[in-house]
Protein backbone atom coordinates (compact mmCIF):
# COMPACT_ATOMS: atom_id res chain seq x y z
CA UNK A 1 0.00 0.00 0.00
CA UNK A 2 2.80 2.39 0.93
CA UNK A 3 4.59 1.54 -2.27
CA UNK A 4 1.45 2.29 -4.24
CA UNK A 5 1.08 5.62 -2.47
CA UNK A 6 4.71 6.46 -3.19
CA UNK A 7 4.11 5.68 -6.86
CA UNK A 8 0.98 7.86 -6.99
CA UNK A 9 2.40 10.79 -5.01
CA UNK A 10 4.27 12.23 -8.05
CA UNK A 11 1.07 11.94 -10.10
CA UNK A 12 -0.92 13.89 -7.51
CA UNK A 13 1.81 16.53 -7.28
CA UNK A 14 2.04 16.96 -11.05
CA UNK A 15 -1.77 17.16 -11.33
CA UNK A 16 -1.93 19.86 -8.64
CA UNK A 17 0.84 21.89 -10.26
CA UNK A 18 -0.81 21.46 -13.65
CA UNK A 19 -4.15 22.78 -12.37
CA UNK A 20 -2.51 25.82 -10.78
CA UNK A 21 -0.55 26.57 -13.96
CA UNK A 22 -3.70 26.23 -16.08
CA UNK A 23 -5.65 28.57 -13.78
CA UNK A 24 -2.86 31.17 -13.97
CA UNK A 25 -2.60 30.70 -17.72
CA UNK A 26 -6.34 31.31 -18.09
CA UNK A 27 -6.02 34.55 -16.12
CA UNK A 28 -3.08 35.67 -18.28
CA UNK A 29 -5.13 35.01 -21.40
CA UNK A 30 -7.80 37.48 -20.29
CA UNK A 31 -7.78 40.64 -22.45
CA UNK A 32 -6.80 44.04 -21.08
CA UNK A 33 -10.41 45.22 -21.14
CA UNK A 34 -13.84 44.08 -20.04
CA UNK A 35 -17.33 44.40 -21.42
CA UNK A 36 -19.15 46.45 -18.81
CA UNK A 37 -22.88 47.16 -18.37
CA UNK A 38 -24.25 50.20 -20.20
CA UNK A 39 -25.62 52.83 -17.80
CA UNK A 40 -25.75 56.08 -19.80
CA UNK A 41 -29.29 55.49 -21.03
CA UNK A 42 -30.80 57.84 -23.57
CA UNK A 43 -34.01 59.72 -22.71
CA UNK A 44 -37.03 58.96 -24.91
CA UNK A 45 -39.44 61.91 -25.02
CA UNK A 46 -42.45 60.04 -26.39
CA UNK A 47 -43.55 56.45 -26.98
CA UNK A 48 -45.00 57.46 -30.35
CA UNK A 49 -42.41 56.87 -33.13
CA UNK A 50 -44.24 58.93 -35.75
CA UNK A 51 -42.50 61.89 -37.40
CA UNK A 52 -44.19 65.15 -38.34
CA UNK A 53 -42.76 68.29 -39.90
CA UNK A 54 -44.35 71.46 -38.54
CA UNK A 55 -46.55 73.44 -40.94
CA UNK A 56 -45.81 71.30 -44.00
CA UNK A 57 -48.40 69.34 -45.99
CA UNK A 58 -46.77 66.23 -47.42
CA UNK A 59 -47.96 62.99 -49.04
CA UNK A 60 -48.08 60.02 -46.69
CA UNK A 61 -47.65 56.30 -47.22
CA UNK A 62 -50.35 54.92 -49.53
CA UNK A 63 -51.02 58.20 -51.30
CA UNK A 64 -49.85 56.89 -54.68
CA UNK A 65 -50.17 53.81 -56.74
CA UNK A 66 -46.66 52.58 -57.49
CA UNK A 67 -44.89 51.39 -60.60
CA UNK A 68 -41.64 49.52 -60.97
CA UNK A 69 -39.17 48.79 -63.72
CA UNK A 70 -35.83 47.07 -64.02
CA UNK A 71 -32.59 48.93 -64.61
CA UNK A 72 -28.91 48.03 -64.65
CA UNK A 73 -26.12 49.78 -62.80
CA UNK A 74 -22.66 49.80 -64.38
CA UNK A 75 -19.88 50.17 -61.83
CA UNK A 76 -16.51 51.87 -62.33
CA UNK A 77 -14.83 48.60 -63.38
CA UNK A 78 -17.60 47.69 -65.82
CA UNK A 79 -19.53 45.23 -63.63
CA UNK A 80 -23.25 45.29 -64.42
CA UNK A 81 -25.67 44.96 -61.50
CA UNK A 82 -29.45 44.54 -61.82
CA UNK A 83 -31.67 47.01 -59.99
CA UNK A 84 -35.37 47.80 -59.46
CA UNK A 85 -36.70 51.35 -59.66
CA UNK A 86 -40.02 52.04 -57.94
CA UNK A 87 -41.86 55.29 -58.46
CA UNK A 88 -45.21 56.88 -57.58
CA UNK A 89 -47.97 57.03 -60.18
CA UNK A 90 -50.92 59.42 -60.24
CA UNK A 91 -52.19 60.65 -56.84
CA UNK A 92 -55.51 59.28 -55.64
CA UNK A 93 -55.26 56.05 -57.63
CA UNK A 94 -55.98 52.84 -55.67
CA UNK A 95 -52.98 52.15 -53.48
CA UNK A 96 -51.97 50.82 -50.14
CA UNK A 97 -53.60 53.71 -48.30
CA UNK A 98 -56.20 54.80 -50.80
CA UNK A 99 -55.73 58.54 -50.27
CA UNK A 100 -58.43 60.62 -51.88
CA UNK A 101 -57.56 63.07 -54.67
CA UNK A 102 -56.85 66.53 -53.34
CA UNK A 103 -56.07 65.33 -49.81
CA UNK A 104 -52.69 67.07 -50.06
CA UNK A 105 -51.00 69.41 -52.50
CA UNK A 106 -48.58 67.69 -54.87
CA UNK A 107 -45.84 70.05 -53.72
CA UNK A 108 -43.01 68.16 -55.43
CA UNK A 109 -44.51 68.48 -58.90
CA UNK A 110 -42.79 66.44 -61.58
CA UNK A 111 -39.43 66.29 -59.76
CA UNK A 112 -39.55 64.08 -56.71
CA UNK A 113 -37.25 63.10 -53.86
CA UNK A 114 -35.51 59.76 -54.25
CA UNK A 115 -33.78 57.21 -52.06
CA UNK A 116 -31.02 54.69 -52.84
CA UNK A 117 -31.06 51.47 -50.78
CA UNK A 118 -27.77 50.03 -49.48
CA UNK A 119 -27.65 46.39 -48.44
CA UNK A 120 -26.41 45.07 -45.12
CA UNK A 121 -24.92 41.62 -44.62
CA UNK A 122 -28.30 39.86 -44.66
CA UNK A 123 -29.57 41.06 -48.05
CA UNK A 124 -28.06 41.13 -51.52
CA UNK A 125 -30.65 41.02 -54.33
CA UNK A 126 -32.56 43.74 -56.11
CA UNK A 127 -35.79 42.12 -54.87
CA UNK A 128 -34.85 42.78 -51.24
CA UNK A 129 -36.30 45.77 -49.38
CA UNK A 130 -39.39 45.40 -51.57
CA UNK A 131 -41.89 46.20 -48.81
CA UNK A 132 -39.97 49.25 -47.59
CA UNK A 133 -39.14 50.57 -51.07
CA UNK A 134 -42.73 50.15 -52.23
CA UNK A 135 -44.10 51.89 -49.12
CA UNK A 136 -41.81 54.87 -49.73
CA UNK A 137 -42.76 54.97 -53.41
CA UNK A 138 -46.43 55.06 -52.37
CA UNK A 139 -45.61 58.26 -50.47
CA UNK A 140 -44.19 59.91 -53.58
CA UNK A 141 -40.52 58.96 -53.12
CA UNK A 142 -38.66 57.30 -56.00
CA UNK A 143 -36.61 54.32 -54.76
CA UNK A 144 -33.77 52.34 -56.32
CA UNK A 145 -32.65 48.95 -54.99
CA UNK A 146 -29.55 47.61 -56.78
CA UNK A 147 -28.21 44.10 -56.26
CA UNK A 148 -25.13 43.80 -54.08
CA UNK A 149 -21.92 42.76 -55.75
CA UNK A 150 -20.87 39.42 -54.27
CA UNK A 151 -17.50 38.71 -55.91
CA UNK A 152 -14.89 39.13 -53.21
CA UNK A 153 -17.59 39.30 -50.55
CA UNK A 154 -17.60 36.57 -47.93
CA UNK A 155 -17.00 35.74 -44.30
CA UNK A 156 -13.26 36.37 -44.62
CA UNK A 157 -13.09 39.46 -46.84
CA UNK A 158 -15.24 42.54 -47.44
CA UNK A 159 -14.08 45.71 -49.15
CA UNK A 160 -16.36 48.51 -47.98
CA UNK A 161 -14.55 51.16 -50.01
CA UNK A 162 -15.20 49.20 -53.22
CA UNK A 163 -18.85 48.77 -52.28
CA UNK A 164 -19.11 52.52 -51.74
CA UNK A 165 -17.83 53.12 -55.29
CA UNK A 166 -20.40 50.62 -56.63
CA UNK A 167 -23.22 52.43 -54.83
CA UNK A 168 -21.85 55.76 -56.02
CA UNK A 169 -22.57 54.61 -59.58
CA UNK A 170 -26.11 53.67 -58.52
CA UNK A 171 -26.51 57.04 -56.80
CA UNK A 172 -25.50 58.87 -59.98
CA UNK A 173 -27.92 56.74 -62.01
CA UNK A 174 -30.80 57.55 -59.64
CA UNK A 175 -30.08 61.28 -59.77
CA UNK A 176 -30.20 61.13 -63.57
CA UNK A 177 -33.64 59.48 -63.72
CA UNK A 178 -36.48 61.45 -65.27
CA UNK A 179 -38.78 62.82 -62.59
CA UNK A 180 -36.12 62.77 -59.85
CA UNK A 181 -34.90 65.98 -58.24
CA UNK A 182 -31.09 65.50 -58.19
CA UNK A 183 -30.82 67.83 -55.21
CA UNK A 184 -33.11 65.67 -53.04
CA UNK A 185 -31.61 62.19 -53.41
CA UNK A 186 -30.61 60.39 -50.23
CA UNK A 187 -29.73 56.98 -48.80
CA UNK A 188 -31.39 54.20 -46.86
CA UNK A 189 -28.87 51.79 -45.26
CA UNK A 190 -29.20 48.91 -42.82
CA UNK A 191 -26.65 47.37 -40.48
CA UNK A 192 -23.34 46.76 -42.31
CA UNK A 193 -24.65 48.99 -45.10
CA UNK A 194 -24.45 52.01 -42.80
CA UNK A 195 -20.65 51.68 -42.82
CA UNK A 196 -20.78 51.79 -46.62
CA UNK A 197 -23.15 54.77 -46.48
CA UNK A 198 -20.67 56.82 -44.44
CA UNK A 199 -17.96 56.17 -47.05
CA UNK A 200 -20.40 57.06 -49.84
CA UNK A 201 -21.19 60.34 -48.07
CA UNK A 202 -17.50 61.18 -48.45
CA UNK A 203 -17.55 60.25 -52.14
CA UNK A 204 -20.78 62.06 -52.97
CA UNK A 205 -21.31 65.35 -51.11
CA UNK A 206 -24.61 65.68 -53.01
CA UNK A 207 -26.29 63.11 -50.70
CA UNK A 208 -29.30 65.08 -49.45
CA UNK A 209 -30.30 62.89 -46.48
CA UNK A 210 -29.41 59.57 -44.87
CA UNK A 211 -31.56 56.97 -43.11
CA UNK A 212 -29.36 54.73 -40.96
CA UNK A 213 -31.13 51.69 -39.49
CA UNK A 214 -29.45 49.26 -37.06
CA UNK A 215 -26.15 51.12 -37.46
CA UNK A 216 -23.13 49.43 -35.80
CA UNK A 217 -21.28 52.79 -35.56
CA UNK A 218 -18.25 51.22 -33.79
CA UNK A 219 -15.57 48.95 -35.31
CA UNK A 220 -16.52 45.39 -36.13
CA UNK A 221 -14.49 43.71 -33.38
CA UNK A 222 -15.76 46.22 -30.79
CA UNK A 223 -19.30 45.51 -31.92
CA UNK A 224 -18.61 41.77 -31.78
CA UNK A 225 -17.43 42.04 -28.17
CA UNK A 226 -20.60 43.82 -27.13
CA UNK A 227 -22.96 41.74 -29.25
CA UNK A 228 -21.58 38.35 -28.21
CA UNK A 229 -21.78 39.35 -24.56
CA UNK A 230 -25.36 40.54 -24.97
CA UNK A 231 -26.47 37.44 -26.88
CA UNK A 232 -24.80 35.11 -24.36
CA UNK A 233 -26.35 36.95 -21.42
CA UNK A 234 -29.80 36.94 -23.03
CA UNK A 235 -29.53 33.19 -23.59
CA UNK A 236 -28.75 32.64 -19.89
CA UNK A 237 -25.07 31.72 -20.21
CA UNK A 238 -22.86 31.64 -17.08
CA UNK A 239 -20.75 34.73 -16.43
CA UNK A 240 -17.42 33.09 -17.46
CA UNK A 241 -18.95 32.20 -20.84
CA UNK A 242 -20.11 35.80 -21.32
CA UNK A 243 -16.57 37.05 -20.61
CA UNK A 244 -14.96 34.38 -22.78
CA UNK A 245 -17.10 35.00 -25.86
CA UNK A 246 -16.12 38.66 -25.73
CA UNK A 247 -12.47 37.56 -25.43
CA UNK A 248 -12.64 36.26 -29.01
CA UNK A 249 -13.00 39.84 -30.24
CA UNK A 250 -9.50 40.66 -28.98
CA UNK A 251 -7.76 38.03 -31.11
CA UNK A 252 -5.73 38.74 -34.22
CA UNK A 253 -7.77 37.47 -37.17
CA UNK A 254 -4.88 37.80 -39.65
CA UNK A 255 -4.55 34.06 -40.42
CA UNK A 256 -8.10 34.11 -41.76
CA UNK A 257 -8.20 37.57 -43.32
CA UNK A 258 -11.14 39.31 -41.63
CA UNK A 259 -9.46 42.69 -41.98
CA UNK A 260 -12.87 44.32 -42.17
CA UNK A 261 -13.28 43.63 -38.43
CA UNK A 262 -11.08 46.70 -37.88
CA UNK A 263 -12.84 48.93 -40.42
CA UNK A 264 -13.26 52.36 -38.84
CA UNK A 265 -16.28 54.22 -40.19
CA UNK A 266 -15.62 57.00 -37.69
CA UNK A 267 -13.07 58.70 -39.92
CA UNK A 268 -15.80 59.22 -42.53
CA UNK A 269 -18.51 60.52 -40.20
CA UNK A 270 -17.33 64.11 -40.49
CA UNK A 271 -19.24 63.99 -43.81
CA UNK A 272 -22.59 63.48 -42.01
CA UNK A 273 -23.70 67.06 -42.53
CA UNK A 274 -27.04 66.13 -44.12
CA UNK A 275 -30.29 65.45 -42.19
CA UNK A 276 -30.15 62.04 -40.47
CA UNK A 277 -32.83 59.59 -39.40
CA UNK A 278 -31.38 56.98 -37.03
CA UNK A 279 -33.49 53.86 -36.34
CA UNK A 280 -32.94 50.97 -33.95
CA UNK A 281 -34.94 47.97 -32.81
CA UNK A 282 -35.14 47.67 -29.03
CA UNK A 283 -35.16 43.85 -29.36
CA UNK A 284 -31.78 43.88 -31.11
CA UNK A 285 -28.95 42.84 -28.75
CA UNK A 286 -26.39 42.95 -31.58
CA UNK A 287 -26.28 46.74 -31.94
CA UNK A 288 -25.30 49.59 -29.60
CA UNK A 289 -28.84 50.94 -29.78
CA UNK A 290 -28.23 53.78 -27.32
CA UNK A 291 -24.47 54.24 -27.58
CA UNK A 292 -24.72 54.32 -31.38
CA UNK A 293 -27.53 56.88 -31.47
CA UNK A 294 -25.71 59.13 -29.02
CA UNK A 295 -22.46 58.84 -30.99
CA UNK A 296 -24.17 59.78 -34.26
CA UNK A 297 -25.93 62.76 -32.67
CA UNK A 298 -22.71 63.99 -31.04
CA UNK A 299 -20.54 63.56 -34.13
CA UNK A 300 -23.13 65.15 -36.42
CA UNK A 301 -23.35 68.09 -34.00
CA UNK A 302 -19.55 68.37 -34.06
CA UNK A 303 -19.82 68.67 -37.85
CA UNK A 304 -22.41 71.44 -37.46
CA UNK A 305 -25.44 69.22 -38.09
CA UNK A 306 -28.20 69.11 -35.46
CA UNK A 307 -30.94 67.90 -37.80
CA UNK A 308 -30.81 64.35 -36.43
CA UNK A 309 -33.95 62.37 -35.61
CA UNK A 310 -33.79 59.12 -33.59
CA UNK A 311 -36.56 56.54 -33.54
CA UNK A 312 -36.84 53.29 -31.58
CA UNK A 313 -39.18 50.49 -32.59
CA UNK A 314 -40.12 47.26 -30.84
CA UNK A 315 -38.24 45.30 -33.47
CA UNK A 316 -35.29 43.02 -34.14
CA UNK A 317 -32.12 43.78 -36.09
CA UNK A 318 -33.98 43.77 -39.42
CA UNK A 319 -36.60 46.14 -38.02
CA UNK A 320 -39.11 43.31 -37.99
CA UNK A 321 -41.69 42.75 -35.25
CA UNK A 322 -39.95 39.90 -33.43
CA UNK A 323 -36.90 39.06 -31.37
CA UNK A 324 -35.31 36.28 -33.46
CA UNK A 325 -32.83 37.01 -36.22
CA UNK A 326 -33.85 34.14 -38.48
CA UNK A 327 -37.61 33.91 -38.05
CA UNK A 328 -39.06 34.10 -41.57
CA UNK A 329 -42.13 36.07 -42.56
CA UNK A 330 -42.08 38.63 -39.77
CA UNK A 331 -43.83 41.93 -40.61
CA UNK A 332 -42.06 45.25 -40.35
CA UNK A 333 -42.36 46.99 -36.99
CA UNK A 334 -45.54 48.98 -36.53
CA UNK A 335 -45.14 52.54 -37.75
CA UNK A 336 -41.69 51.96 -39.27
CA UNK A 337 -42.41 52.70 -42.94
CA UNK A 338 -44.76 55.55 -42.03
CA UNK A 339 -41.94 57.21 -40.09
CA UNK A 340 -39.53 56.71 -43.01
CA UNK A 341 -41.96 58.25 -45.49
CA UNK A 342 -42.98 61.23 -43.36
CA UNK A 343 -39.42 62.06 -42.33
CA UNK A 344 -38.09 61.82 -45.91
CA UNK A 345 -40.87 63.98 -47.32
CA UNK A 346 -40.45 66.43 -44.45
CA UNK A 347 -36.74 66.79 -45.20
CA UNK A 348 -37.48 67.07 -48.93
CA UNK A 349 -39.94 69.85 -48.11
CA UNK A 350 -37.17 71.74 -46.34
CA UNK A 351 -37.69 70.84 -42.65
CA UNK A 352 -34.67 71.95 -40.65
CA UNK A 353 -33.56 71.39 -37.07
CA UNK A 354 -36.34 73.45 -35.50
CA UNK A 355 -39.09 72.50 -37.95
CA UNK A 356 -40.22 69.22 -36.38
CA UNK A 357 -43.44 68.96 -34.39
CA UNK A 358 -42.33 65.63 -32.92
CA UNK A 359 -39.44 65.02 -30.47
CA UNK A 360 -35.90 64.34 -31.61
CA UNK A 361 -35.83 60.98 -29.77
CA UNK A 362 -39.03 58.93 -29.55
CA UNK A 363 -40.47 55.43 -29.74
CA UNK A 364 -40.05 52.31 -27.62
CA UNK A 365 -37.72 52.53 -24.62
CA UNK A 366 -34.28 51.08 -25.45
CA UNK A 367 -32.14 49.17 -22.95
CA UNK A 368 -28.65 48.53 -24.26
CA UNK A 369 -27.10 45.86 -22.03
CA UNK A 370 -23.35 46.33 -22.51
CA UNK A 371 -21.00 49.07 -23.67
CA UNK A 372 -19.15 48.49 -26.94
CA UNK A 373 -15.51 48.86 -25.79
CA UNK A 374 -13.25 51.54 -27.20
CA UNK A 375 -10.33 49.10 -27.53
CA UNK A 376 -9.81 45.34 -27.59
CA UNK A 377 -6.21 44.57 -26.63
CA UNK A 378 -5.68 40.83 -26.13
CA UNK A 379 -4.06 38.78 -23.36
CA UNK A 380 -1.02 36.54 -23.91
CA UNK A 381 -2.94 34.43 -26.42
CA UNK A 382 -3.66 36.99 -29.11
CA UNK A 383 -4.11 34.97 -32.28
CA UNK A 384 -7.17 33.19 -33.58
CA UNK A 385 -4.78 30.98 -35.54
CA UNK A 386 -3.09 29.77 -32.33
CA UNK A 387 -6.46 29.06 -30.71
CA UNK A 388 -7.56 27.14 -33.80
CA UNK A 389 -4.30 25.15 -33.72
CA UNK A 390 -4.94 24.22 -30.07
CA UNK A 391 -8.43 22.99 -30.90
CA UNK A 392 -7.21 21.04 -33.91
CA UNK A 393 -4.30 19.57 -31.95
CA UNK A 394 -6.55 18.41 -29.13
CA UNK A 395 -8.55 16.32 -31.60
CA UNK A 396 -6.11 15.41 -34.38
CA UNK A 397 -3.02 14.51 -32.33
CA UNK A 398 -4.76 11.71 -30.36
CA UNK A 399 -6.32 10.49 -33.61
CA UNK A 400 -2.88 10.42 -35.23
CA UNK A 401 -1.53 8.52 -32.22
CA UNK A 402 -4.30 5.97 -32.66
CA UNK A 403 -3.43 5.54 -36.33
CA UNK A 404 0.27 5.09 -35.49
CA UNK A 405 -0.61 2.48 -32.86
CA UNK A 406 -2.91 0.67 -35.29
CA UNK A 407 -0.22 0.67 -37.97
CA UNK A 408 2.32 -0.61 -35.45
CA UNK A 409 0.04 -3.46 -34.43
CA UNK A 410 -0.76 -4.32 -38.04
CA UNK A 411 2.89 -4.50 -39.08
CA UNK A 412 3.76 -6.55 -36.01
CA UNK A 413 0.89 -8.96 -36.73
CA UNK A 414 2.01 -9.35 -40.33
CA UNK A 415 5.61 -10.02 -39.31
CA UNK A 416 4.55 -12.59 -36.75
CA UNK A 417 2.26 -14.34 -39.20
CA UNK A 418 4.93 -14.40 -41.92
CA UNK A 419 7.51 -15.83 -39.54
CA UNK A 420 5.05 -18.51 -38.41
CA UNK A 421 5.05 -17.58 -34.75
CA UNK A 422 2.77 -16.32 -32.05
CA UNK A 423 4.03 -13.78 -29.50
CA UNK A 424 3.00 -12.92 -25.96
CA UNK A 425 4.24 -9.91 -23.99
CA UNK A 426 5.63 -9.89 -20.50
CA UNK A 427 5.20 -7.07 -17.98
CA UNK A 428 8.91 -6.25 -18.07
CA UNK A 429 9.05 -5.47 -21.77
CA UNK A 430 9.99 -9.03 -22.82
CA UNK A 431 8.46 -10.84 -25.77
CA UNK A 432 8.09 -14.62 -25.71
CA UNK A 433 8.11 -16.18 -29.19
CA UNK A 434 6.60 -19.63 -29.73
CA UNK A 435 6.29 -21.83 -32.79
CA UNK A 436 2.76 -22.55 -33.88
CA UNK A 437 1.19 -25.51 -32.15
CA UNK A 438 3.70 -25.47 -29.29
CA UNK A 439 3.53 -23.91 -25.84
CA UNK A 440 7.26 -24.05 -25.10
CA UNK A 441 9.06 -20.84 -26.11
CA UNK A 442 11.61 -20.93 -28.85
CA UNK A 443 13.00 -17.52 -27.86
CA UNK A 444 12.65 -14.69 -25.38
CA UNK A 445 13.35 -11.17 -26.69
CA UNK A 446 13.88 -7.91 -24.87
CA UNK A 447 14.43 -4.54 -26.49
CA UNK A 448 14.74 -6.20 -29.89
CA UNK A 449 17.53 -8.58 -28.70
CA UNK A 450 17.24 -12.33 -28.24
CA UNK A 451 18.06 -12.97 -24.57
CA UNK A 452 17.11 -16.67 -24.56
CA UNK A 453 16.75 -19.16 -27.43
CA UNK A 454 16.37 -22.86 -28.09
CA UNK A 455 18.71 -22.40 -31.04
CA UNK A 456 16.06 -23.22 -33.62
CA UNK A 457 16.51 -21.87 -37.16
CA UNK A 458 13.37 -19.75 -37.08
CA UNK A 459 14.71 -17.48 -34.32
CA UNK A 460 17.03 -15.81 -36.80
CA UNK A 461 13.98 -14.47 -38.67
CA UNK A 462 11.93 -13.17 -35.77
CA UNK A 463 11.51 -9.79 -37.54
CA UNK A 464 10.54 -7.87 -34.40
CA UNK A 465 12.60 -4.75 -33.79
CA UNK A 466 12.73 -2.38 -30.83
CA UNK A 467 10.13 -0.13 -32.42
CA UNK A 468 7.51 -2.84 -32.20
CA UNK A 469 7.62 -3.68 -28.51
CA UNK A 470 4.04 -4.18 -27.33
CA UNK A 471 2.41 -1.80 -24.86
CA UNK A 472 1.43 -3.11 -21.49
CA UNK A 473 -2.32 -3.16 -20.94
CA UNK A 474 -2.06 -0.42 -18.32
CA UNK A 475 -0.17 1.78 -20.80
CA UNK A 476 -2.75 1.16 -23.51
CA UNK A 477 -5.58 2.01 -21.12
CA UNK A 478 -3.87 5.20 -19.94
CA UNK A 479 -3.12 6.38 -23.47
CA UNK A 480 -6.67 5.62 -24.57
CA UNK A 481 -8.20 7.46 -21.61
CA UNK A 482 -6.04 10.56 -22.10
CA UNK A 483 -6.58 10.68 -25.86
CA UNK A 484 -10.33 10.15 -25.63
CA UNK A 485 -10.72 12.66 -22.80
CA UNK A 486 -8.77 15.33 -24.71
CA UNK A 487 -10.78 14.96 -27.89
CA UNK A 488 -14.13 14.46 -26.14
CA UNK A 489 -13.71 17.46 -23.85
CA UNK A 490 -12.74 19.71 -26.76
CA UNK A 491 -15.65 18.53 -28.90
CA UNK A 492 -18.05 18.83 -25.95
CA UNK A 493 -16.99 22.43 -25.36
CA UNK A 494 -17.40 23.18 -29.07
CA UNK A 495 -20.86 21.63 -29.04
CA UNK A 496 -21.83 23.62 -25.94
CA UNK A 497 -20.79 26.90 -27.56
CA UNK A 498 -22.49 26.01 -30.86
CA UNK A 499 -25.80 25.25 -29.14
CA UNK A 500 -25.51 28.46 -27.13
CA UNK A 501 -24.88 30.56 -30.26
CA UNK A 502 -27.78 29.05 -32.21
CA UNK A 503 -30.14 29.38 -29.25
CA UNK A 504 -29.08 32.98 -28.63
CA UNK A 505 -29.49 34.04 -32.27
CA UNK A 506 -33.00 32.60 -32.26
CA UNK A 507 -33.91 34.41 -29.07
CA UNK A 508 -33.99 31.29 -26.88
CA UNK A 509 -32.95 31.03 -23.24
CA UNK A 510 -32.13 28.00 -21.08
CA UNK A 511 -30.11 29.33 -18.14
CA UNK A 512 -30.41 26.27 -15.81
CA UNK A 513 -29.29 23.88 -18.56
CA UNK A 514 -26.35 26.10 -19.57
CA UNK A 515 -25.17 26.47 -15.97
CA UNK A 516 -25.45 22.73 -15.35
CA UNK A 517 -23.60 21.87 -18.57
CA UNK A 518 -20.88 24.39 -17.76
CA UNK A 519 -20.40 22.79 -14.34
CA UNK A 520 -20.06 19.38 -15.99
CA UNK A 521 -17.46 20.75 -18.42
CA UNK A 522 -15.49 22.25 -15.54
CA UNK A 523 -15.55 18.94 -13.67
CA UNK A 524 -14.39 17.09 -16.80
CA UNK A 525 -11.60 19.61 -17.37
CA UNK A 526 -10.31 19.21 -13.81
CA UNK A 527 -10.64 15.43 -13.96
CA UNK A 528 -8.71 15.35 -17.24
CA UNK A 529 -5.65 16.78 -15.49
CA UNK A 530 -5.19 13.59 -13.43
CA UNK A 531 -4.65 11.05 -16.26
CA UNK A 532 -2.58 13.64 -18.13
CA UNK A 533 -0.33 14.00 -15.09
CA UNK A 534 -0.19 10.20 -14.80
CA UNK A 535 0.86 9.90 -18.44
CA UNK A 536 3.50 12.60 -17.99
CA UNK A 537 4.96 10.79 -14.97
CA UNK A 538 4.81 7.42 -16.74
CA UNK A 539 6.58 8.89 -19.78
CA UNK A 540 9.28 10.46 -17.61
CA UNK A 541 9.87 7.14 -15.85
CA UNK A 542 10.03 5.29 -19.15
CA UNK A 543 12.57 7.78 -20.45
CA UNK A 544 14.99 6.54 -17.81
CA UNK A 545 14.78 3.02 -19.32
CA UNK A 546 14.66 4.05 -22.95
CA UNK A 547 16.21 0.80 -24.11
CA UNK A 548 12.78 -0.79 -23.77
CA UNK A 549 11.02 1.89 -25.88
CA UNK A 550 10.77 1.79 -29.63
CA UNK A 551 10.32 4.80 -31.89
CA UNK A 552 6.69 3.96 -32.57
CA UNK A 553 5.86 3.68 -28.88
CA UNK A 554 7.53 7.02 -28.21
CA UNK A 555 5.59 8.57 -31.09
CA UNK A 556 2.25 7.35 -29.72
CA UNK A 557 2.96 8.54 -26.18
CA UNK A 558 4.26 11.95 -27.26
CA UNK A 559 1.36 12.54 -29.67
CA UNK A 560 -1.22 11.73 -27.00
CA UNK A 561 0.56 13.90 -24.43
CA UNK A 562 0.82 16.86 -26.84
CA UNK A 563 -2.85 16.50 -27.76
CA UNK A 564 -3.77 16.54 -24.07
CA UNK A 565 -1.71 19.68 -23.46
CA UNK A 566 -3.43 21.36 -26.42
CA UNK A 567 -6.81 20.45 -24.96
CA UNK A 568 -5.93 21.68 -21.47
CA UNK A 569 -4.54 24.97 -22.82
CA UNK A 570 -7.72 25.46 -24.83
CA UNK A 571 -9.77 24.79 -21.70
CA UNK A 572 -7.68 27.38 -19.87
CA UNK A 573 -8.53 29.94 -22.57
CA UNK A 574 -12.22 29.33 -21.86
CA UNK A 575 -11.59 29.72 -18.10
CA UNK A 576 -12.63 26.20 -17.18
CA UNK A 577 -9.91 26.26 -14.52
CA UNK A 578 -10.76 29.71 -13.19
CA UNK A 579 -11.09 29.85 -9.38
CA UNK A 580 -14.59 30.41 -8.01
CA UNK A 581 -13.72 33.83 -6.61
Amino acid sequence: MRAQCRRMAPVAAVAAVLLVVLALLGMAMMPRWQVVPFTDHIAVASADPSVEARGVAIPHQGAYRTTQRRLTVTTEDGTVLPAILRAPAAPGAPGAGGAAPGAFPDRFGSRRPACLFIHGSGTSGEQDFGDIANAMASAGIVTLVPAKRLDGYGPLHRDYARFAHDYAAAFDLLRAQKGVDPGRVGLYAESEGTWIATVLDDLRPAVAFAILSSAPVVKGRELMAMAMSAYAAAAGAPRPVIDDTAKLASLDFAPYGLGYADFDAGRHRTALTMPLLVNYGTLDPAMPVEQGARTLMDEAAAAGNRNVTVRYFKANHQMRAGAGLFTPGLPLAAGYTAALCDWTNGVAAGAGTGDWATPQVAGATPRQRYVAPAGTRSGILGSLGVLSALVAGAVLLPMTAGLVAAAMMAVRWLRVRVCGRRVRAGGDGRLTVCRRGRSAPCAVMRGGRVVKSDGGPMVRHVGLGRGFVRFRRADVALLAVVGLLSATLTLALGGYLAVLVVQALHGGSAAPAYHLAWGVLQAMAVACAVPVAWLAVRTARAARTAAHWGAARWAVAVLVLLGALCALTGMAFWELYAPAW
